[in-house]
């Protein structure tokens, strides 16, 4: 593992210096992470941007972000899942690739923020949303028909990052609706695989208060998700066989856990 931390560090440095054409606030960042992961899944351009062709009377066409040697496909998504709906129902069902999906995950962050005329920092603190391998899993209500199929596996790269942030938005001194300027990956913490519907069942909250039936609002103050990622999350459990409904405490639903 610390060879592994290593490794990500000396690749993202070198992505930091590569020099790149900036065509938008923000797509810089997301970029550079995405080949920072590209590379440090397998550090060959020439198993990069892979053309994949279906099968069937009309096959589709699709670009992988790495294509092994061996034959598995690995996708890195740095946003949200759901865009990546269609691109992974072509795969698992017009191709027999196994495909990894890398979705990096931030633990740990630090947000600066930059006035923009002046170009200074003129605050710096740790952000107070912590991510855990939760929120991905959280995403894959899209999914479900492929989380026990032996082809699909998640990666969750843990990264501590440095968020940039312009002063450009409004309200509270330019911070609401600003936009993010650039995001640095600091270091690799850990490192999460999911394969089997056991691997994520692994990972419901162990906690006394979810031993008994527990309402949503329970499990929220347990895992931390709130909104739609919260009762997404439930819905994934239950859908793999971890939790089940058993009632109703007013108007709010009961689970178990089986």
């Amino acid at each position: 593992m610390e060879a592994g931390r290593i490794r990500f560090l000396r690749l993202a440095g070198e992505e930091l210096l590569r020099e790149k054409t900036r065509d938008g606030i923000g797509l810089l960042a997301e970029k550079r992470l995405h080949g920072l992961l590209k590379r440090w899944i397998l550090d060959d351009p020439a198993c990069h941007e892979v053309k994949i062709v279906g099968q069937g009377e009309r096959p589709r066409k699709f670009v992988a972000d790495v294509l092994t040697p061996e034959g598995r496909i690995f996708e890195v998504q740095t946003g949200k899942l759901y865009p990546m709906r269609e691109k992974l129902a072509f795969y698992m069902e017009q191709t027999a690739y196994p495909v990894t999906v890398v979705h990096p995950i931030f633990p740990l962050k630090y947000v600066s923020w930059l006035d923009q005329k002046s170009g200074e920092v003129t605050s710096r603190k740790k952000s107070p949303l912590h991510q855990t391998p939760l929120h991905a899993i959280a995403e894959l209500k899209p999914f479900l028909p492929y989380l026990d199929s032996g082809r699909l596996s998640l990666c969750l790269p843990a990264i501590e990052v440095e968020e940039f942030r312009l002063l450009d938005g409004w309200g509270r001194g330019g911070k609401r609706g600003s936009h993010r300027f650039e995001l640095i990956p600091l270091s690799l913490l850990d490192t999460y695989y999911f394969s089997t519907a056991a691997d994520y069942a692994a990972f419901f909250p162990q906690h006394e208060a979810l031993e008994e039936p527990f309402t949503a609002k329970t499990f929220g103050k347990i895992s931390r998700l709130s909104g739609f990622l919260l009762y997404d999350a439930l819905f994934v459990f239950e859908a793999l066989g971890v939790i089940a409904r058993c009632g109703k405490e007013g108007r709010a639903a009961l689970y178990k856990k089986i």
